[in-house]
């Protein structure tokens, strides 16, 4: 485990090396949504919960989950008071995330970068951004606060109910959901499997500074099929990729574990 802090640490610091060099956008909003899921299709009464981060600045986008948003931090900071022999490991309470899925959209190119960490490995792929069919019904209601109307569209083998507010007239929403003419407050699929809800709205008055994607050559460039199919084979066999050395006992907890996650939130990868 030890090896493995310690390479995550140079990684890091090689990260915020190549970082400084990259462009950065200006954010000018910062929303929060509460993921409420379920991971196992076998077992959808058993919840999970996990915050994300949805920076939004002129014509670029960043979705993340808070927990690797603050976990990126901290490790990034142990990187700078990394001295090559020595790691607190004591102070070390970086928080667990579940989905180490970073979305980016980009306007001005008209595309979206999605990266995701498979094992020890970082993945990346790109796709165009494509208008969702939205169809706006004339149901309204009041959640948290905001006055919202009801709109339906389809994604990726899923139908999805969202509910969307004028009063904030960003057409943004969680993960990759937009289009609508005001930001997203909640979005669920029919099975209420997942289901988005905003928990809260910032305006950063350019006072922000979030990192572009950058088409770093330590990322493995593959396609979303591809990277569905890799992550399929992990979640059976996840011992082939974590590179270290493990107790019987771990490697029962570790393929139980992931053994539950067999409920994607885009069950149509094509």
């Amino acid at each position: 485990m030890k090896k493995l802090i310690i390479l995550l640490v140079l990684s890091f610091a090689n990260f915020q090396a190549e970082s400084q060099n990259n462009n950065t956008f200006t954010a000018n909003y910062e929303v929060t949504y509460r993921l409420e899921y379920s991971p196992d299709s076998t077992d959808i009464k058993d919840k999970s919960t996990e915050d994300f981060y949805l920076f939004i600045g002129d014509e670029k986008s960043k979705f993340i989950s808070v927990n690797k948003w603050v976990r990126d931090s901290m490790i990034v900071k142990m990187a700078k008071n990394f001295n090559g022999s020595h790691i607190n490991m004591s102070k070390r309470k970086t928080p667990k995330t579940k989905f180490y899925e970073i979305i980016f959209k980009d306007y001005e190119n008209n595309q979206i970068k999605v990266s995701d960490r498979i094992g020890g490995d970082v993945f990346l792929y790109s796709e165009n951004i494509s208008p969702y069919i939205w169809q706006v019904n004339k149901d309204k209601k009041v959640i948290n606060d905001f006055k919202v109307q009801k709109a339906v569209t389809e994604f990726a083998g899923r139908k999805y109910v969202a509910w969307f507010t004028e009063e904030i007239p960003i057409p943004q929403g969680p993960y990759k959901f937009e289009g609508l003419p005001g930001l997203i407050v909640q979005i669920s699929d029919l099975e209420n499997h997942y289901n988005f809800q905003l928990i809260s709205f910032m305006e950063l008055k350019g006072e922000k500074e979030i990192i572009n994607f950058d088409n770093n050559k330590n990322y493995i460039k593959t396609t979303k099929k591809q990277l569905h199919q890799t992550k399929q084979d992990f979640f059976d066999d996840p011992i082939s990729r974590i590179p270290f050395d493990l107790t019987p006992q771990d490697k029962r907890r570790i393929k139980e574990k992931y053994k539950k996650q067999n409920n994607p939130i885009e069950l149509d990868q094509k």
